[in-house]
C-alpha cells in the first residue's frame, strides 16, 4: 500500500472517529437540554414548587446557557478545549445528580438554573466545532459541522422516550441518577475529542493558520454597524422565544388534550427525526439557493404551522404531523445564519458573531421560557403566548426576506486568508 493511499485512510478514520464523537457529545446534551419540558411536570411535582417559578429557572437557564459560551470560548483559548470540555461533563453531571435533592426555589435555581445550562454552555456547537476542524481536512468541514448540528435532533429521538420512561418508573431521584451514568461518558469522549495530534508537513501547507484579522472588539463594532447582522440577530431573539416554547411547554400543552406522557416522548421522537431532517435539507438548500431566502423560508413556516396547529382538531395523528413541522424548521435556521455571517464577514468571525447572535437567541429563550408558565398558570391555556410566537416568527421570516443581495455577498473589503 502506497504512503498516499495509507495517509487517505488515516484522514477518512480520522473525519469519521471526530464526527461520531463530537456528535455524542453534541447529542447527549442536546438531548437533555431539548426535553426539559418532558421533565417539567415532574420537577414539579417532586419538587412542590409552582408552575410559574419552575418555568422561570428554566428561563434563567437559556440566558445562562447563552452567556457562558463566549465566557468558555475565552477560557478554551486561554486553558485549552478539554479544561472546557471536561467542565462542561463535570458541571451536567453534578446538576442531574443534585437537582432531585433541591426542594427549594435557590437550590434548584443552583443545579437546573446554572450547572446544567452551563455544562451544556460548555459543551456547545460552537465549541466542538472549533475543537474539531484544525484536525480535519477543509473539504470535510461543512459535511461534518452538518452532521453534528443534526446530532440534536437524534439526542431527542433517542432520549425523550428514555427520559420520560426513566422518569415514569423510578422518579426524578432515581432517573436523573441512571441518566447521569451515560452522560458521565461524555468525559472521556470530550478527551478523545480534544487530544492533540502532529500535523504532518501536507496539512500543514493545506490547512494553514489563518493570519490575525484585528481585535474582536473591531469585529463587533463592524458586525453592529451592518444591517444584515442586525436582522440576523432580530431574527434569532424570535427564533429561542419559539423554540423555548416548542422545548419547555409543548409537552404540557399537548399533555393537557389529554394524551399520555408516554405518546408526548414518542411525538417528541419524531421531533427530533424532524430536527434532523430540517437541519441536513437547510444546509443543502443554502448551496443552491440565497441563503437569506433559505432563512425566510424556514421562519416563514412556523407561523403556518403554529396557526394550523392551534385551529385544528388534536389527534394523535395531527399533534405528531405538526410536531414534525415544529422540529423540521427548528435547527434548520442555523446553516443560513452562519452562512451569511460567513460570507459577509469571513471565516475568521464566524466564532465571536455567531456567539453574540446565539445570545440574542437566548434572550429570546428566557422569555419563551418564562412568560409560557405565566400564561399557562393565569388562564389555564397557551393560546395567547403561541399568538405572539406567531407574530414573532412572521417578524423574523420578513427581516430575513429584507436582507438586501448586498449584504448577503462576501464584503468588498479584502481580507487576508
Amino acid at each position: 500500500m502506497t504512503e498516499d493511499k495509507k495517509n487517505k485512510i488515516d484522514i477518512f478514520f480520522r473525519v469519521v472517529t471526530l464526527t461520531l464523537a463530537g456528535s455524542f457529545v453534541y447529542a447527549m446534551h442536546a438531548g437533555v437540554r431539548n426535553n426539559y419540558g418532558i421533565m417539567l411536570k415532574p420537577i414539579i411535582d417532586h419538587s412542590g414548587m409552582s408552575f410559574a417559578s419552575v418555568s422561570f429557572i428554566l428561563a434563567v437557564g437559556q440566558l445562562i446557557y447563552g452567556l457562558v459560551q463566549p465566557a468558555f470560548g475565552i477560557l478554551a483559548a486561554r486553558k485549552g478545549k478539554v479544561c472546557v470540555l471536561v467542565s462542561g461533563a463535570v458541571l451536567t453531571v453534578a446538576g442531574m445528580i443534585l437537582m432531585p435533592l433541591c426542594r427549594r426555589e435557590a437550590a434548584l435555581m443552583l443545579c437546573l438554573g446554572i450547572l446544567l445550562p452551563a455544562g451544556s454552555g460548555a459543551i456547545s456547537y460552537g465549541i466542538i466545532m472549533e475543537t474539531i476542524t484544525p484536525k480535519i481536512p477543509p473539504r470535510s468541514v461543512s459535511h461534518v459541522s452538518g452532521v453534528i448540528n443534526a446530532s440534536s435532533g437524534i439526542g431527542n429521538t433517542v432520549m425523550s422516550p428514555i427520559i420520560n420512561a426513566l422518569l415514569r418508573v423510578g422518579g426524578l431521584r432515581h432517573g436523573m441518577l441512571i441518566l447521569s451514568v451515560p452522560m458521565a461518558l461524555t468525559l472521556p469522549i470530550s478527551l478523545l475529542l480534544a487530544r492533540r495530534r502532529k500535523r504532518t508537513m501536507a496539512e500543514a501547507v493545506s490547512q494553514p493558520h489563518s493570519a490575525a484579522k484585528g481585535s474582536a472588539m473591531e469585529t463587533l463594532r463592524e458586525a453592529f454597524r451592518n444591517r444584515a447582522y442586525a436582522y440576523l440577530m432580530i431574527g434569532f431573539l424570535t427564533c429561542g422565544f419559539h423554540m423555548a416554547l416548542i422545548t419547555h411547554h409543548l409537552p404540557t400543552h399537548i399533555q393537557s388534550f389529554g394524551f399520555s406522557s408516554e405518546s408526548v416522548a414518542y411525538v417528541f421522537s419524531i421531533y427530533g427525526v424532524t430536527t434532523i431532517l430540517g437541519s441536513l435539507s437547510s444546509g443543502s438548500m443554502c448551496n443552491k439557493f440565497r441563503m437569506k431566502n433559505v432563512l425566510g423560508f424556514y421562519y416563514g413556516l412556523r407561523p403556518i404551522t403554529l396557526l394550523l396547529f392551534l385551529s385544528i382538531p388534536k389527534t394523535l395523528l395531527t399533534v405528531s404531523f405538526f410536531t414534525a413541522l415544529f422540529g423540521f424548521s427548528g435547527a434548520a435556521t442555523v446553516p443560513p445564519v452562519v452562512g451569511i455571517i460567513n460570507k459577509r464577514f469571513g471565516a475568521e468571525s464566524i466564532s465571536t458573531l455567531f456567539g453574540f447572535v446565539f445570545f440574542a437567541h437566548q434572550i429570546g429563550g428566557f422569555f419563551g421560557a418564562w412568560l409560557g408558565g405565566v400564561c399557562f398558570e393565569m388562564t389555564g391555556s397557551y393560546t395567547p403566548i403561541w399568538l405572539v410566537g406567531i407574530v414573532s416568527s412572521a417578524l423574523a421570516s420578513a427581516v430575513s426576506f429584507a436582507i438586501g443581495r448586498n449584504e448577503d455577498a462576501p464584503m468588498q473589503k479584502t481580507r487576508e486568508r
